[in-house]
């Protein structure tokens, strides 16, 4: 059977468990848009981006993860729930010392993010979830959905942090230090959908400069952000570990992610059921 884009099959997911293929919204004719319009309460909108993941990690791992996040769990909950295309770039100018980062400016992806939702909006579609794989985005995309509720007012419009979800499930089955940006919870999920995106033989520890790091971690401990080049942070681009990395737990990670995320979704869908 060949593999969807996410690198997971219909016949077995991250669980390893037998599952339906997830509605891909760009694998539909318009027709079929049309007629199954009708039947689907939320659409995930996977963002991820195209930046430097240390050497053991290829720059698409964000998207990567985000997809397939967003797959397994359309598979999980079901037709009702459908997948719009990902989005490969994001708010990555922090890594441009890296080479083969792209970057969108702020207001590039806020305006991308709002003409996607206007646009499956004005055809129907009702209820709106993006997935969020990369941490830059966070502000823009924030700002995306409250834009998309202002201007087109569709029932719902939210956004949540992917990677959040990977990292909660990662922090109880990795060794101390191995998370982290290109690190092991980032590899290992790789390593279940995209096997052929790591390289297992040039991850490494991180190599962290320490330059401002307890200002840095003063301000995250108070919702703040110290804007500066990854760069001046590590010197391999990781923060993490990703020789830690294991399929086995990557599949746990990622079947446990969808697990919470599922939730999220049918609580969004039936909290807003009243407004159909």
């Amino acid at each position: 059977m060949e593999p969807t884009r996410a690198g997971l099959t219909g016949e077995e997911d991250a669980t390893g468990r037998g599952e339906e293929q997830p509605l891909l919204l760009a694998n539909l004719t318009w027709e079929e848009t049309r007629d199954r319009l009708p039947e689907i309460d939320l659409v995930l909108i996977p963002v991820g981006a195209h930046e430097q993941h240390g050497p053991g990690i290829a720059v698409s791992t964000d998207t990567v993860s985000a997809e397939a996040l967003c797959h397994v769990v359309a598979a999980r909950v079901g037709p009702r729930v459908a997948v719009a295309p990902a989005v490969p770039w994001g708010v990555s100018w922090a890594h441009m010392g890296f080479p083969g980062t792209i970057t969108l400016r702020p207001e590039t992806l806020v305006a991308l993010l709002t003409d996607v939702i206007a646009s499956l909006h004005a055809h129907g579609f009702q209820r709106f979830l993006v997935v969020n794989g990369h941490g830059g985005n966070a502000a823009a995309v924030t700002t995306a959905v409250e834009v998309a509720k202002q201007a087109t007012n569709p029932k719902m419009v939210a956004t949540v942090y992917g990677y959040a979800l990977l990292a909660e499930q990662a922090a109880d089955l990795l060794p101390q230090g191995a998370a982290g940006h290109g690190g092991g919870d980032e590899a290992a999920v790789v390593m279940v959908v995209r096997p052929d995106l790591t390289r297992p033989e040039r991850a490494s520890t991180a190599q962290l400069t320490g330059t401002l790091a307890e200002t840095a971690g003063l301000l995250r401990a108070y919702g703040g952000t110290l804007a500066r080049p990854y760069a001046e942070v590590t010197r391999n681009g990781a923060t993490g570990n990703a020789a830690a990395a294991s399929a086995e737990a990557g599949r746990k990670i990622l079947a446990g992610a969808a697990e919470r995320l599922a939730v999220i979704v049918e609580t969004m869908v039936r909290e807003s059921a009243g407004d159909a």
